[in-house]
């Protein structure tokens, strides 16, 4: 009895892990990250919908220390792959309230010149759980975006 129990409580639990995109933990070849332990992937959408340009990110993501961040990018119309792309960090904090390097958290290229499109940033090793980033994302003739990244594993 105590083990349907407790089956019921976890499963719940490990579906809202799931459905908040858990991390994915496997072995990286793409990467220029070098030995990695996993990677946290995000998509950004972006180009002209019902003649108004637009971009899509997820606001937060959650990381893990030496892991690679990768973001997809996804313009709607070819017209935007050859945009450039720009991931400029702005800040870090640790769960102490110090201020942590952010410079990994700088990138930019084209969807069209990327390898799968995907920009991949390094995450440091040793950054405890609960650090916090501050990033910005600019888009040529579309605009600009500030979201977070958050170490949580």
């Amino acid at each position: 009895m105590k083990k349907i129990f407790l089956a019921l409580i976890f499963v719940p639990f490990l579906a809202s892990c799931a459905a908040n995109g858990f991390p994915k933990v496997r072995a990286l070849n793409t990467t220029n990250c070098g030995s990695v332990k996993g990677s946290t992937e995000t998509e950004l959408k972006y180009g002209k919908q019902r003649g108004q340009v637009f971009m899509e990110i997820k606001w937060k993501s959650f990381v893990g220390e030496r892991t690679a961040f990768m973001i997809r990018l996804k313009p709607k119309q070819n017209y935007y792959k050859n945009k450039l792309v720009k991931i400029i960090g702005k800040s870090g904090k640790f769960p102490n309230g110090d201020p942590a390097p952010y410079d990994w958290l700088t990138k930019s290229g084209t969807a069209e010149g990327l390898p799968k499109s995907t920009l991949v940033l390094c995450v440091p090793k040793d950054v405890p759980v609960g650090t916090e980033y501050k990033f910005d994302v600019e888009i040529d003739q579309i605009g600009e975006n500030d979201p977070r990244a958050r170490v949580t594993w």
